[in-house]
């Protein structure tokens, strides 16, 4: 098999995983396989994530809000820090909870290869 369409090594299925872990639960990412049409589905959803928190940055704050700096870098390095604190952000816990139902599809039959 050539190394386009191998299938990721269990160190390469890593990252995705903990992606899916942070949107989804472990349970859920556990069981799938990370296969490559599966390891896109993350990067995806955390895409759509950021641009729902990024909407939500742009309503007004109560007095005495403080923002959170920004986390820089490529999608995969912010989804790793970002992500579980969006989870429990109360503000931003609909972006993820919305994005794990909009994708959940997606990941169930990426898993299963169709």
């Amino acid at each position: 098999m050539d190394a386009v369409t191998a299938d990721p090594t269990p160190e390469e299925q890593d990252a995705p995983r903990s992606v899916a872990t942070a949107i989804w639960t472990p349970e859920l990412a556990g069981r799938w396989t990370m296969n490559n049409d599966l390891a896109d589905v993350p990067s995806t959803a955390t895409d759509s994530i950021l641009r729902c928190s990024e909407a939500f940055s742009l309503v007004p704050k109560p007095p005495g809000f403080v923002r959170r700096a920004g986390i820089p870098g490529e999608v995969r390095a912010k989804s790793r820090r970002l992500l579980p604190h969006r989870a429990r952000h109360w503000t931003y816990r609909v972006c993820v909870v919305n994005t794990a139902r909009n994708y959940r599809t997606a990941i169930e039959r990426a898993s299963e290869g169709v």
